[in-house]
């Protein structure tokens, strides 16, 4: 049986789809859908869990990293510590790092320690903060509440914790700031105090970086390249150039999406359908982590096995979709991701899947 390499890329699997937050570049909490993903709100059920993570080694499946969140803050689950745990005991040998994104606001000092205690740490793990602020106003604004003063002290935390633990330790992090037109006059000053915070607790402690993040408008559809535009006026009014230091190092994200108003690059397969999976907090395997209203839901992994969902005939159409220059549904406004590459052989093997399946392109 033809099957894709067993090398997928980044796996999100989201512990909830409730946020604390309205942040005003996240539609579904910002607009307050009343359903994120057109089921309702819920937290992923430990059990259902691992019997995922159990899967995937069974099929041998291997990502480059695991990314425990997805449309809401995985702070909110209670057993967040549990899940990271288990996710470093499972797939100590088949990611190579886990990853969770979070404002940091429920993560109190005590929290932190008990999931550092409990993480596997033969697995590196890269915690990232959202903060994209620099005052109270503008995180009110951006954010949707107040929160600044405490995500600030959480994090100090979280960093003074990692520096007592004995090196190496494996865990790392990355403080974030998505330029926006609410905030975009503050990323010098955000530079400044988190330049400040790692250049502090970071030295020989585990990597830690700042980066400065594009907005994505729909992966690339109207308004992506005002986005575009702010974004590098804003890093060169404040001279932030990319930058790797002893103690921690700043990043830009130079990559854009491929833009409506492209015309002149022609728009190729998103590779995201090959190489970012996501997995629901109902236990629903996706085929993108920009498909907010669940239109590729490929099964339950519940019911149905990763690779038995990931390539059968549902995935397989859509696939080959893409390869013939079709963008429909949720991809027809989107222009997909950007930090892989689709190659000929992942093609190919598509295409092999198809002829077994009888699937017509």
């Amino acid at each position: 049986m033809a099957t894709l390499p067993s090398h997928l890329g980044v796996l999100q699997i989201e512990p909830t789809d409730h946020c604390n937050l309205a942040c005003a570049m996240c539609a579904p909490h910002h607009d307050r859908w009343e359903t994120v993903h057109g089921v309702p709100k819920g937290y992923l059920d430990p059990a259902l869990f691992q019997r995922i993570l159990d899967g995937l080694v069974a099929e041998d499946c291997r990502f480059d990293h695991l990314i425990l969140q997805w449309l809401g803050d995985p702070s909110l689950h209670p057993a967040l510590e549990e899940l990271v745990a288990a996710a470093g005991r499972t797939l100590r040998d088949r990611v190579g790092y886990l990853r969770f994104d979070t404002n940091a606001l429920l993560l109190t000092p005590e929290r932190m320690e008990r999931l550092l205690a409990r993480r596997a740490p033969s697995v590196p793990l890269l915690v990232v903060f959202t903060v994209d602020a620099a005052t109270a106003d503008t995180y009110t604004r951006v954010k949707g509440r107040d929160g600044l003063a405490r995500a600030r002290r959480h994090i100090r935390a979280f960093l003074a914790a990692r520096a007592r633990m004995p090196a190496p330790h494996n865990v790392h992090v990355q403080v974030q700031f998505v330029v926006q037109p609410g905030n975009a006059h503050e990323a010098g000053e955000f530079a400044r105090y988190w330049t400040d915070a790692l250049g502090c607790h970071g030295a020989g402690r585990g990597h830690a970086e700042l980066l400065f993040k594009r907005l994505s408008v729909g992966g690339g559809a109207a308004g992506q390249a005002e986005a575009d535009r702010l974004y590098e006026s804003t890093m060169a009014r404040f001279g932030i150039v990319p930058h790797e230091g002893e103690s921690f190092s700043v990043r830009v994200w130079a990559e854009r999406p491929w833009q409506h108003d492209d015309v002149h690059v022609a728009r190729g397969a998103c590779p995201g359908l090959w190489f970012t999976p996501v997995v629901r907090q109902d236990g629903h395997l996706l085929m993108c982590c920009a498909d907010l209203r669940g239109e590729l839901d490929l099964g339950s992994l519940a019911e149905g096995s990763f690779r038995g969902l990931w390539e059968g005939e549902r995935a397989t159409r859509v696939r080959l979709a893409h390869l013939a220059g079709r963008f429909e549904g949720v991809c027809a406004s989107c222009g997909g991701i950007n930090w892989y590459t689709l190659g000929p052989d992942h093609a190919a093997a598509t295409r092999a899947r198809a002829a077994e399946l009888g699937v017509v392109g």
